[in-house]
């Protein structure tokens, strides 16, 4: 069923923009401090490596965490996260405990080369798709910034990250993850729906689907992908002015809710897709990238947890 243009820019209006007033934007200048990277995990060891993209103009790093319990006869199940730099940050011992020790994944985490959480710029053209035949394209908010280049973030993936990483440890083919947040989320669903990726899994969290007037509904739409897909949203993703009253809000806490709901089912009646779905209570935009990385790591073990649903 083909996804509805509509709901999708409605939707995502409602459910995916920043919030102006319930939740501040993120501190750009915070940087990632001490992670479980630099402290000593009994349960992980961590190493990392550099590589820059083919015009020389981002530079990332990538982290890799990597189960100390024996490897699974056909290799690690591995899941890859992007914005590396903040999932590293966020990362706990104490969910990395709570998976099951067989079927601990191998963390990849794609970050830059900076020790602030977010490169805004680099993330921004990496994580954004362009239309069928389009180059680079300038955001019309930001015009400094451009996107459209998940095409080629998706073929460093799959061309150098991937193969590097398998490089040092034994991988499993058949278990591989993607999660991502915002621009993040949107570039899981683009990669989803692309034949050049190789993962079968992938867990976008509120994804920001708007961008391009929603150009991410074609690539879904035409999309025959055979994959596991784990999508996620705060019920308070919504866009706050001081003009709108208490019934104001509810009304646009719904309209995200109905959208969200309507991009499950349109995902979810493609043959090839095995859709599952959350929606976190009272959880905003931001909050959402923590809240939905313990549930990533227990998704990419092979479990699932509590409050999802089969779409």
């Amino acid at each position: 069923m083909p996804i509805s243009r509509r709901l999708f820019i409605q939707g995502l209006l409602a459910a995916s923009t920043l919030p102006a007033l319930a939740h501040a934007r993120p501190d750009l200048t915070r940087t990632m401090g001490n992670t479980l990277a630099d402290r000593e995990s009994s349960l992980y060891r961590f190493e990392d490596f550099r590589l820059d993209s083919d015009d020389g103009e981002r530079h990332y790093r990538i982290w890799l965490g990597i189960p100390r319990s024996p490897a699974p006869p056909q290799g690690y199940p591995s899941l890859t996260l992007l914005d590396g730099n903040a999932a590293l940050h966020h990362l706990s011992e104490d969910w990395l405990r709570a998976l099951p020790a067989v079927s601990r994944p191998v963390l990849i985490m794609v970050g830059y080369d900076t020790d602030l959480l977010f490169d805004v710029v680099a993330r921004q053209r990496d994580y954004t798709p362009a239309g069928p035949g389009e180059g680079l394209i300038a955001d019309p908010l930001r015009p400094e910034r451009l996107g459209g280049g998940a095409e080629t973030f998706l073929t460093l993936l799959e061309q150098r990250i991937k193969p590097e990483v398998a490089r040092r440890v034994g991988l499993d083919s058949t278990q591989q993850s993607l999660w991502g947040h915002s621009f993040g989320g949107l570039f899981a669903l683009y990669a989803m729906a692309s034949p050049l990726s190789s993962y079968n899994r992938y867990i976008p969290v509120s994804p920001a689907v708007y961008w391009h007037e929603g150009i991410i509904q074609q690539y879904l739409a035409s999309s025959s992908a055979e994959a596991e897909v784990w999508l996620a949203r705060g019920s308070n993703e919504v866009r706050i002015t001081e003009q709108m009253d208490a019934a104001e809000v509810a009304r646009l806490k719904q309209q995200g809710s109905n959208a969200f709901m309507a991009t499950v089912q349109s995902l979810a009646d493609k043959p090839g897709l095995s859709v599952h779905w959350k929606q976190f209570p009272e959880l905003g935009h931001g909050p959402m990238l923590p809240a939905s990385l313990p549930e990533a790591l227990a998704i990419a073990s092979g479990e699932t947890p509590a409050g999802w649903a089969a779409g």
